[in-house]
């Protein structure tokens, strides 16, 4: 389960994991071209430079709006593509002009690639990555990420490097790189009220930490499990520490 945590003095932090699989298998259409199934929005939310990103991903730097999609053979709703060994190219990338898209391969502290937005593939220039290593259907510890916030329209295409199956029509994901949404605070009889505007799909926690040293973070019950409306929430804390940090945790 992916965690992006936002508290009152503005700290983002990212701390668990979860992420979406797209399947590679056969199209419904040709059972003898390679075909995609799975989401084509992908939230890529923030992680600050230093913060834990994900269990799968220990050694990502932050500094980026950055997802997790697995690209998996292990099908659910496609046939199998049978003998195939598939790799996924790059096609094109279009977002935000100036900004950057980019692949991280396991265990990488920098992008493995990166294009800008407007790049399309030609004959000399197409980035990859497997599916299939070591016959596993999918790969944890890998990484898609932006350098700005946006949508990244980003098209994807499968070829079989065996030949057995023609290669796919284009896929496009949309990669949504979102900002965390800020919090407001205010004193209300006795209590600490905090308010924020959440987003559809998401989830949210709220935690406070009495001593910034220590960094011990606590849930805040009732405002656990959240589920985003994309309307306000505001949440009423009790007073009960000379001083205390609130933040936010967003997460798929």
């Amino acid at each position: 389960m992916k965690r992006f945590f936002l508290s009152i003095c503005l700290s983002p932090l990212l701390t668990l994991h979860a992420h979406d699989h797209l399947e590679v298998g056969e199209s419904t259409i040709n059972p003898k071209q390679l075909g995609f199934w799975g989401p084509a929005i992908q939230y890529t939310l923030y992680v600050p430079v230093g913060e834990l990103f994900s269990g799968y991903i220990p050694n990502f730097p932050g500094g980026y709006f950055a997802d997790e999609l697995s690209f998996t053979t292990e099908t659910e709703i496609l046939n199998i593509a049978q003998g195939a060994d598939p790799e996924i190219e790059l096609v094109s990338v279009t977002g935000p002009t100036g900004g950057t898209f980019s692949f991280w391969e396991v265990g990488r502290t920098t992008p493995t690639w990166s294009r800008m937005s407007g790049w399309t593939q030609s004959s000399t220039d197409r980035p990859s990555f497997s599916v299939i290593l070591g016959g596993i259907g999918h790969i944890h510890g890998r990484a898609f990420s932006t350098d700005r916030p946006g949508d990244f329209l980003v098209v994807f295409r499968a070829r079989d490097r065996n030949s057995r199956y023609a290669e796919s029509t284009d896929y496009l994901v949309t990669f949504r790189a979102l900002n965390p949404p800020p919090l407001t605070i205010r004193n209300q009889n006795g209590q600490v009220v905090i308010n924020f505007n959440s987003r559809n799909n998401l989830v949210y926690d709220l935690e406070i930490c009495t001593d910034l040293t220590v960094g011990v973070w606590s849930l805040l019950e009732p405002h656990t499990r959240m589920d985003g409306t994309g309307g306000t929430f505001e949440c009423p804390v009790p007073i009960e520490h000379p001083r205390a940090f609130f933040r936010l945790i967003e997460y798929k």
